[in-house]
């Protein structure tokens, strides 16, 4: 996605922008990245073991191009 919003895929995310704010400062990734707390905070409320379990619980049936 980072790549995406920077336009290209040969950039140096440490040393140039995504683009500029509607100020015209400079916006880098580590700008909009979530922290490790925001994305525990997120997991926490919204992925639940019965999740897992759905998806996983076939993996090994298949199916008819198995």
């Amino acid at each position: 996605m980072a790549y995406a919003l920077a336009g290209r895929v040969d950039i140096d995310f440490d040393t140039e922008p995504l683009g500029k704010d509607s100020k015209g400062k400079d916006v880098f990734l580590k700008d909009i990245w979530p922290t490790r707390e925001e994305v525990s905070k997120v997991t926490k409320e919204v992925i639940t073991p019965e999740m897992f379990k759905e998806n996983y619980e076939k993996i090994t049936d298949g199916n008819s191009q198995w």
